[in-house]
Formats: structure tokens, C-alpha cells, sequence
């Protein structure tokens, strides 16, 4: 039989495979001085006082921190359609029981999830003394569900079943005894671990805690299942593991830093043209009596040549091409991280001009991307959503689907209505009219409510479909000898003085 161990010693083997991997993800998505010295290389032609100079002038461009944003400023811009649902409304205006709403929760999941590859959500609940308590309840014993985020970093140990359901997890947290402002606050580790069918918390030494308030440390899983989901950025092939959307930007990131300093230490050191002077040795000697030579070409740091070569004191300037070509690299592997990212669309996009149809691919590349990660988010607050549902004893099967954008393409959307009112513009049939119509309102307003949409397309059926081409929509009287617009007449626009002179000498004479 198996002996037992304390939970603080427990650690799955996919944990330990990947932790660093997952902490170098995370360094470099938070940046600052720290990261940047850390994974700052040294150069064959310096010595440890230069690397702590270099280390003192060190900057980042932290585009692991960018490039995740830029999934979620896109995917939250547009409008995510909720229906109403009073069930779940309390939950879905404080989803942490920290006054996040489920929107900004979900981003900010979505966003450790592509540092990471992977983070967890527990849903959970306070006890409440009814067994189905109504919204009412809920508000008013301030009880409702909510959800805790657990990295994985934090998932030291789990177990799942043949379907991938987790059996048990063990995840370890911080937590402070400070009740009490006058007594020297303690900082423990916890470990939490949750079966299907109970719960309980212990220290580092194996020992059940105690809440100072009287909180409970251990409990009966009633739901008989863990209530938690797993959002990834990526499925990889391990289980509970993900693939982190920096698996390779990191490291490109790391490069540009070193390339990037290696550029600030050529600036610091060659900024200044450097100064020579010819010399007799007069210099050398009165610097061995006392005296300062520099003070008699200024204060700059000159280097000496033999008089007798006849050439006149000069600068020289120092030598940029190393520059612009390391740049020139930093620049490629910046577009390189973009493209990686799913932010480019390939590359090809990267180095050469691009017409408008190739411009179109790589937006409906981006477009696929953005679309894929809001369906992860789509299906994750559905997720969570229903576990909120189970906690308060409500029928999931009366939740209905909150819906994400799944289509960003804004170019092509515009050129397909063009050709679309192209067609109905020759008006073939009423009834094709209406169809096109109705077609072009659901792409143009594809989140808009269903009672919106409803009478939208009512208003389309009671129309008789024929549309105007706008060509043809101004009634304008066309001017004698004009180009048809009342207020200018550009044909004159070609025509040279001389020309218009003698129209005008015309003019006069018939009038006359």
C-alpha cells in the first residue's frame, strides 16, 4: 500500500516539466529591470564592470505583454450579446466577489491563458440555507456564485479520468493572518484539495487549518463533480497543459532585448566623432611635468599621430553600418513575432508591398485568429455561466448561450455588400431584393438582439424592394454645354486661356 505524504509535498510530473517554461513566460510578459538583468548576455569584448554599465542603461520592448492585449482590445470592442437572464445577473455584475464583471473577468482569464497556455476557473459558492434560493435570496445574503482563477503555476497536482474530467486537484495559495493590526502579520502556504466528493485545506507541515474568523477548512463536495473549467490559448497533448501563445515570442522578445542593448552600448561608446591631433611627444612631456595637454585642444580625448605625416587635426567619424543593420533585424523579428502570434498574415506581408487582394488575405488571416480566440472566450463564459447555474440549483437546460463576434473582417464585409446592392440595384425580383437585404442586415448587425433583428426585417418585407442606384439618385438639371453638375463645370478645367477667351469673345458677339 501506498504511504500517504502531505499535500505540500505532492507534484504531478507535468507540473514539474513545465514550471520554468511557465515562469519565463510569465517574466516576460510582466518585463521591468529585473527580467531585462536577468536575461541579459554578456559579449566576448567585456568585462563585468561594462555588463553592469550596459545592465544600468537596459530597456525592454516588452511585446509579450502587447501582443495578448491586442486579442483582447479587439475581441472587447465589439458587442457580446447576453441575453437577459435574472438567474445569473448578480453573478454576471460581480463574477469574483470583487466587483469584475464576467466581460472583464473573462479577459483577464483570456489573458493568462495566452501567457501561460492554460488557467483554470473554480466555480464556487458560500453556502446558502435554501436549497433553490431566488435572485432575491441571493442579493439579499449578498451569496452568489464566483470564480477563482488558478494558474498553473499554483495546480501543483490534479488527477483526471479517460474523458479528461479531473478527479481531484491540489493547488497551493498565500495566505496572511492579519485580523489583528496590532500583532505582526504571518504569511502562510496552503493547500487546497478538492475530490468529487470533499474538500479540505491544509499547512506545509500536513496540518488542517484553522481561520482565525471561524471559516471553514475543510467540507462535503455535494455536486459529487469538481466545478471547474480549463480555458487554453491552445490544446496541446499533455493533459491540463495548454500551449502558451509566447512559446517562441518569448525568446525572439529576449534576443531583441540583447540586440537592443548591444546597439545602446555602440551609441554610448561611439556617439562622439573622435578627435586626433598630430604630436612631437611635446604633449606626453608636459603631461609628466603637471600639466594638463588637454586643455590646450579642449576637453576631448584625443588620440596622436606623427606630425611628420603632414596631415591636419581631424575627426573621425564613427561607423553606423553595424547599427543599421542590427536595427534592421530587430525591426524583421518584431513583424517575425506579429506574424507568430497570428497578428500577420504570413511572410510574405513582412518584406514586400502588398496589392490590395494580397492586403485582403493577411486581414482574413488576422480576422480567423481574432475569431478563434473569441469562440474560447465565447465557450468559457458559457462554461462558467452554467456552473453558476448548478451552485444555485437552477435547470442549465433554461440558460441560454451568451454570444461572442465571430467575424472581424470588416473589408470584406464592405465589398461583398457593394457587389450584393450591385445587384439589387438592377432589380430582377422583389423577392430576391428582400432576401439580399435581409442577408446584408444579419452580417452588418450580427450581434444585435433577435427583437432587433426581428424588426428590422419586418420593416424589409413591408417595402416593395426596389432599390435606387445611387448614380442615378440626384435630379440634377444638366447645364448647357456642361459636365451636369450646376455648380462647376470641369470641362473648362482642360481648356487653355487663349481658348476660353475666344469662347467668351463668342458668347458676347451672339448675345449682342
Amino acid at each position: 500500500m501506498a504511504e500517504k505524504i502531505n499535500l505540500a509535498e505532492r507534484e504531478h510530473p507535468l507540473y514539474a516539466e513545465n514550471r520554468d517554461k511557465w515562469e519565463f513566460y510569465r517574466d516576460a510578459a510582466k518585463g521591468g529591470k529585473e527580467f531585462a538583468e536577468n536575461n541579459l548576455f554578456t559579449h566576448r569584448l567585456e568585462d563585468s564592470d561594462d555588463l553592469a554599465e550596459r545592465k544600468n542603461r537596459l530597456y525592454y520592448l516588452n511585446y509579450c505583454d502587447t501582443i495578448p492585449d491586442i486579442y483582447n482590445s479587439y475581441i472587447f470592442r465589439e458587442t457580446i450579446k447576453r441575453p437577459t437572464d435574472q438567474n445569473i445577473s448578480y453573478f454576471r455584475e460581480n463574477a469574483d466577489r470583487k466587483g469584475t464583471s464576467i466581460s472583464d473577468f473573462v479577459k483577464k482569464a483570456g489573458r493568462y491563458a495566452s501567457v501561460y497556455g492554460v488557467c483554470h476557473i473554480l466555480v464556487d459558492i458560500p453556502e446558502i440555507d435554501k436549497k433553490s434560493p431566488s435572485v432575491a435570496d441571493v442579493k439579499a445574503s449578498k451569496t452568489s456564485p464566483f470564480c477563482s482563477i488558478i494558474l498553473p503555476t499554483a495546480l501543483k497536482d490534479f488527477s483526471v479520468d479517460e474523458a479528461g474530467n479531473f478527479r481531484w486537484i491540489l493547488y497551493e495559495y498565500q495566505h496572511y493572518k492579519d485580523l489583528d493590526p496590532t500583532v505582526e502579520r504571518e504569511e502562510e502556504t496552503h493547500y487546497k484539495l478538492i475530490t468529487t466528493e470533499k474538500w479540505w485545506i491544509e499547512d506545509e507541515d500536513g496540518n488542517k487549518i484553522k481561520f482565525e474568523d471561524g471559516s471553514k477548512s475543510e467540507g462535503e463536495n455535494k455536486l459529487g463533480f469538481i466545478p471547474i473549467y480549463t480555458l487554453y490559448n491552445k490544446e496541446g497533448e499533455d493533459d491540463k497543459i495548454g500551449e502558451s501563445m509566447l512559446k517562441d515570442i518569448a525568446y525572439v522578445n529576449r534576443i531583441i532585448l540583447n540586440w537592443c542593448s548591444l546597439i545602446d552600448e555602440q551609441i554610448e561608446r561611439q556617439t562622439f566623432s573622435q578627435l586626433i591631433v598630430p604630436d612631437d611627444s611635446s604633449m606626453d612631456e608636459d603631461e609628466q611635468r603637471g600639466a594638463d595637454p588637454l586643455d590646450r585642444i579642449s576637453t576631448s580625448v584625443a588620440f596622436t599621430f606623427n606630425p611628420d605625416s603632414k596631415h591636419p587635426p581631424a575627426f573621425i567619424a564613427p561607423e553606423t553600418e553595424t547599427i543599421v543593420t542590427i536595427w534592421r533585424l530587430v525591426l524583421d523579428h518584431v513583424k517575425e513575432m506579429f506574424r507568430m502570434a497570428g497578428l500577420q498574415g504570413g511572410s510574405s506581408d513582412l518584406y514586400t508591398s502588398r496589392s490590395g487582394r494580397q492586403s485582403q488575405f493577411s486581414f482574413m488571416s488576422v480576422d480567423s485568429s481574432l475569431a478563434e480566440k473569441a469562440l474560447t472566450y465565447q465557450k468559457c463564459e458559457n462554461a462558467v455561466s452554467k456552473l453558476a447555474y448548478i451552485q444555485l440549483g437552477y435547470d442549465i437546460t433554461a440558460y441560454e448561450d451568451v454570444k461572442y463576434p465571430s467575424s472581424f473582417n470588416t473589408v470584406a464585409l464592405a465589398e461583398e455588400i457593394d457587389g450584393l446592392l450591385k445587384i439589387m440595384e438592377r432589380n430582377f425580383s422583389e423577392t430576391l431584393n428582400k432576401t439580399l437585404m435581409k442577408d446584408i442586415a444579419r452580417k452588418a448587425i450580427s450581434v444585435t438582439p433577435e427583437s432587433v433583428k426581428e424588426q428590422i426585417e419586418n420593416e424589409i418585407d413591408s417595402g416593395d424592394g426596389n432599390v435606387s442606384s445611387v448614380a442615378k439618385s440626384f435630379d440634377v438639371q444638366a447645364e448647357k454645354d456642361g459636365d451636369g453638375n450646376t455648380n462647376s463645370n470641369l470641362e473648362k478645367s482642360f481648356k487653355s486661356k487663349d481658348q476660353l477667351d475666344k469662347e467668351e469673345s463668342w458668347h458676347k458677339t451672339e448675345e449682342e
